[in-house]
């Protein structure tokens, strides 16, 4: 049985034990669970090292671009995904929230304001006058404007499809509708899923969480009075990756040892600010994403991506590889 046969499984149990469930399952997602798996023999190579590297450390570090590439194109666009695949990259993260309709698209922002030509709340405008904006380059601020339109939830899966990974950050709950998106459009096994919540929370919003690719979002702050205790909260889910916001350097070589004994990824940002400081790395890279790797970390999600790749593939660091059955 694959990974997305048990989820729909689940699905359907959970259905039958709390009927009021089902109001909060779209029937396009049942349908789905229902269609006949892919045969194996059709599985591109490329999908199959997409679904073996989100599934765990492959002796390699992953790099994420956060909100696409775009700074030769424009953040979260259709283009920032494409850039990405042409380049190399493993992962797009992307923004999704929903128009008045219920339309989902790629907006980081609750307003249109700094990426669009538009202005308001994205939640107070249907998708009919949405399609119309046109995206500014870049991350916006007044930079010039494109041809480039607000692309929505369902043309950035089919584009990502079997060429990069996903990490889809959800800015209001949209669970259902995204995970209805999924399983028609994209593949659940190159979709990465985060909460910043105590597992119970997660699972009380989101009961099927075990049978996806999920990350817990951990602060230091809170984990500094026992890693391991926070850490373990998540074994019951087996989380495929740990989002840790270090605010200290001693602290990166704390959890690392917790998250490997795992067998997950280390995931830390890079983004200017951070105690790891996408600037800095620009003109000393060792000192930024070299100790990121030499402390165990193996998924780093900047706003460099190329520089990063680049990087990476001239110094060809060797990091830690789960062992099968890990």
């Amino acid at each position: 049985m694959t990974k997305l046969q048990r989820f729909c499984a689940r699905m359907v149990r959970a259905c039958t034990r709390t009927p009021a469930l089902l109001a909060l399952v779209p029937c396009l997602l049942l349908a789905a669970c229902v269609q006949p798996a892919q045969p194996f023999a059709t599985v591109s190579s490329r999908t199959a090292e997409l679904e073996r590297r989100l599934a765990g450390p492959d002796g390699s570090v992953m790099v994420v671009a956060h909100r696409g590439c775009w700074r030769e194109t424009s953040e979260n666009s259709l283009d920032a995904i494409e850039a990405c695949i042409a380049a190399g990259v493993d992962m797009v993260e992307l923004d999704v929230r929903a128009t008045r309709d219920g339309q989902l698209v790629l907006l980081h922002d609750a307003t249109l304001d700094r990426t669009t030509d538009g202005s308001g709340p994205l939640d107070q405008m249907d998708w009919a006058e949405v399609r119309k904006l046109h995206l500014r380059k870049g991350q916006g601020r007044g930079t010039p404007l494109t041809d480039r339109r607000v692309p929505t939830l369902e043309q950035a899966l089919a584009t990502a499809r079997g060429r990069i990974l996903i990490n889809l950050d959800a800015k209001v709950d949209l669970t259902d509708q995204v995970l209805a998106l999924i399983a028609k459009h994209g593949d659940m096994d190159q979709i990465l899923f985060k909460a910043e919540a105590p597992l119970a929370e997660v699972l009380q919003h989101a009961p099927w969480v075990g049978e996806v690719n999920f990350q817990p979002i951990l602060r230091e702050p809170y984990l500094a009075s026992d890693p391991q205790g926070y850490i373990a909260a998540y074994d019951p889910i087996r989380p495929v990756s740990y989002e840790i916001d270090v605010k200290t350097r001693a602290f990166t070589p704390v959890v690392a040892p917790l998250i490997r004994a795992r067998c997950a990824r280390f995931w830390v940002n890079s983004l200017s600010g951070r105690i790891y400081d996408d600037e800095q790395a620009l003109t000393d890279p060792d000192h930024v994403w070299g100790a990121l790797v030499a402390e165990g970390v193996d998924a780093i999600q900047t706003d460099y991506p190329l520089l990063l790749r680049t990087y990476l593939d001239k110094v060809q660091p060797t990091t830690f590889r789960c062992p099968l059955g890990g």
